[in-house]
């Protein structure tokens, strides 16, 4: 195993640096993203066969993606948030 930052620190690293790049607008938008229907259907079905047990292998792949790439942008989100509240604001 390699030494240096833990893949948390970097990911964090690199999320603060990109919500650096967004402005208020930016930010919003990334709150109203949505799926496309055929996106969505395909969430739902893989969500299901989840719940069930149902998954192959490469089900369980394109699920855990969904789950990921959902995860990096609300915390993209949150940290362009943060960076935009005044010093001292909660």
């Amino acid at each position: 195993m390699s030494s240096g930052a833990p893949i948390s620190s970097v990911d964090d690293s690199l999320l603060e640096s990109a919500a650096r790049c967004l402005d208020a607008e930016s930010v919003r938008a990334l709150g109203q993203l949505e799926l496309e229907e055929s996106a969505k259907s395909r969430l739902d079905l893989l969500a299901q066969k989840a719940n069930e047990g149902q998954l192959t292998v490469d089900e369980s792949a394109e699920h855990e993606r969904f789950i990921e790439l959902g995860d990096i942008i609300a915390t993209l989100r949150l940290k362009a948030e943060q960076q935009a509240r005044p010093a001292g604001a909660q």
